[in-house]
C-alpha cells in the first residue's frame, strides 16, 4: 500500500504526526477534534486590504486571547516592510474611568516587544463585545466529542466480547488476559488456554446491552450541531415533509446574534485602522456560512442543509 510503504521509507517527514493503535485513546480524540474545531472557527470570517498581514495571525490572536493589536513596529524589526503594519498579542493597562477600558497596550511579538497608546498608534481588534476568546468553546466541545468518540470504540470492542469484565488475583493471570484482549482489541481470533486463567471471574455479562452504537453516533452528531450552533452557524439538519417554515428557522436570530457581534466588532476596529493608519481593511463573514434572513433550502427528508 502506497501510504503504508511510504511512511515506513526513509522518505517519511519524521516531523508529521505518526498514528499508531493508540490513536483511540482519549487523548489523541481530543487533539483529533481541537485541531477540527480550530481550523472551522479560523475560517469563519475573511479579511481583505490587510497587506502583509496574513489573516491566519488576525483570527489565531482573536481566538486564542479574545484580542489583537495593529500596529508599526520600530523599522530597524521590520524591514524590509517599514511602512506596513503588524498584528500583535497585546495586553492593556492605563486606569480609566470604565474597568475594562484603557489607554495603552503592551504589544509583542518574536521580534520585539513595546508599549503604544490606543486610539492614535495602535488598534485593538476585539473578538466581541466582552473580548471572550472563542477557544474555550473549541476546547469545551472537544473534549465531549472525545468521550464520545471513545465510548464508540469500546463499544465496538466489547461487542466482540460480551462475557463480563474480568477479575484477577496474580500477575502471571493479568499478564495473560492483558495479550488476550490485545488481540481481541486488533481483530484477531484468540482462546485463552493458560493455566492462571482457571481461577479468573467475570463481573456483568452481555456488555453489548450498556450502550447503541447508533445512539452514539447521533450523540456525536448532535455535539457537532451544538458547537456550530454557539458560534453562531445554522448546522445540517434534516427537514421533514410537515415542518413548517417557522419551524426551521426559529433558531436563526438566535444563530445570527452570536457571529454578527464578532463581526461587528471587526468591522469597527477596520474603520478605526483605517481612519488612524490610512489603509483600507474590511472584514466580512464567511461566504459558505453567511446565509440571509428568511433564506429556505428545502432538501427534502433525506437531504441536508449548512454545514
Amino acid at each position: 500500500m502506497y501510504l503504508t510503504d511510504y511512511i515506513n521509507s526513509n522518505k517519511f517527514d519524521s516531523s508529521i504526526p505518526r498514528l499508531f493503535i493508540d490513536g483511540t485513546t482519549y487523548k489523541a480524540y481530543y487533539e483529533y477534534w481541537r485541531e477540527r474545531l480550530f481550523e472551522r472557527v479560523m475560517r469563519l470570517f475573511v479579511w481583505d486590504g490587510l497587506g502583509e498581514i496574513p489573516q491566519k495571525e488576525v483570527e489565531l490572536r482573536l481566538i486564542l486571547a479574545g484580542r489583537a493589536a495593529v500596529c508599526h513596529i520600530p523599522s530597524e524589526y521590520n524591514a524590509p516592510y517599514n511602512d506596513t503594519l503588524s498584528v500583535m498579542w497585546c495586553s492593556m493597562f492605563g486606569v480609566t474611568k470604565y474597568d475594562n477600558e484603557f489607554k495603552f497596550v503592551n504589544v509583542r511579538c518574536p521580534l520585539w516587544t513595546g508599549t503604544k497608546k490606543i486610539g492614535k498608534d495602535a488598534v485593538i481588534i476585539n473578538n466581541n463585545s466582552l473580548r471572550e476568546p472563542l477557544f474555550e468553546i473549541v476546547n469545551h466541545y472537544a473534549q465531549l466529542i472525545a468521550h464520545n468518540e471513545v465510548s464508540i470504540i469500546t463499544t465496538f470492542i466489547n461487542a466482540r466480547d460480551a462475557g463480563g469484565v474480568p477479575t484477577v488475583s496474580t500477575e502471571k493471570q493479568k499478564q495473560s488476559m492483558r495479550t488476550y484482549f490485545k488481540n481481541l482489541y486488533n481483530g484477531k481470533f484468540d482462546t485463552v488456554t493458560d493455566i492462571a486463567n482457571l481461577n479468573v471471574e467475570y463481573i456483568g455479562s452481555d456488555r453489548r446491552t450498556l450502550q447503541n452504537v447508533k445512539d452514539l453516533f447521533e450523540t456525536r452528531s448532535a455535539l457537532i450541531k451544538a458547537f456550530y450552533s454557539e458560534i453562531g452557524i445554522r448546522s445540517a439538519f434534516e427537514k421533514n415533509n410537515n415542518t413548517v417554515t417557522l419551524e426551521v428557522m426559529s433558531d436563526t436570530s438566535q444563530l445570527k446574534y452570536n457571529i454578527t457581534d464578532m463581526l461587528e466588532c471587526r468591522k469597527k476596529a477596520c474603520e478605526e485602522i483605517n481612519t488612524i493608519f490610512n489603509r483600507d481593511f474590511s472584514v466580512k463573514i464567511a461566504e459558505e456560512i453567511d446565509y440571509k434572513e428568511g433564506e429556505i433550502i428545502d432538501y427534502g427528508k433525506n437531504g441536508s442543509a449548512g454545514l
